[in-house]
């Protein structure tokens, strides 16, 4: 059993985690609506009566308070189902993540992160400043390191991101989809130009892709 068949029923990482934070949102709301809804309840049906002769400390009292122990137990029932829930499909969500699929289609792109911009070097020896160009319907794999201080790679579009650590190579991919350019930017802060460090992830048609790719050379553009 696969994770996409079985898990989240999604091939995309874009998909995957939007699945979990739907998940989390729609549980959000309905406890919210549940706890509103039992606050509402409990103002109105024990809301102080001028003919009510029980004071708190009446035994009778306590002992209509302790016989309301199934409705404590089926709340925490409740919260129980939610966080195993929720915490289950994050946890294989965050496992099938960290997992770098293998697949013949595999595309392999080392990412060296400076003060401030992106260099991707491809599996021919070509480097690009700043833009990654990959096609659709392939599982790209970025080889994220840094040469200077902490940065962290992220694609906001894809939902994906891991920091660039100097002397240490992490790992993070997508599943392209449709074509389009999509941006690529630090999230950490990482000097004055911080906020100037982006790029663009471009995914073009694998026809297109394999024309520029065959003109490329090793050392740059």
């Amino acid at each position: 059993m696969t994770f996409q068949s079985v898990i989240l029923q999604v091939p995309t990482t874009r998909a995957a985690w939007e699945y979990v934070y739907s998940l989390y949102s729609y549980f959000g709301v309905a406890c919210g609506v549940v706890t509103f809804a039992i606050i509402f309840y409990f103002c109105a049906r024990y809301r102080s009566k001028i003919e009510t002769s029980l004071s708190p400390l009446d035994p009778r009292t306590r002992e209509n308070r302790d016989s309301k122990w199934k409705g404590v137990a089926l709340i925490y029932l409740l919260m129980a189902i939610v966080l195993i829930t929720v915490g289950s499909q994050s946890i294989a969500t965050y496992n099938a993540m960290s997992t770098v699929p293998d697949s013949p289609n595999t595309l392999h792109i080392n990412v060296i992160a400076h003060q401030f911009a992106w260099t991707f070097v491809y599996p021919n020896g070509f480097t690009s400043e700043d833009l990654a160009v990959v096609p659709t319907n392939t599982i790209v794999v970025f080889n994220v390191t840094s040469r200077d201080v902490y940065h962290q790679f992220g694609i906001p579009y894809f939902r994906v991101k891991t920091d660039a650590i100097p002397g240490r190579v992490n790992q993070v991919w997508i599943e392209t989809t449709d074509a389009g350019n999509f941006t690529v930017q630090c999230f950490e802060l990482c000097g004055v130009g911080h906020a100037t460090m982006i790029g663009t992830l471009s995914i073009v048609d694998p026809a297109t892709f394999s024309q520029w790719y065959a003109s490329t050379s090793p050392g740059g553009i």
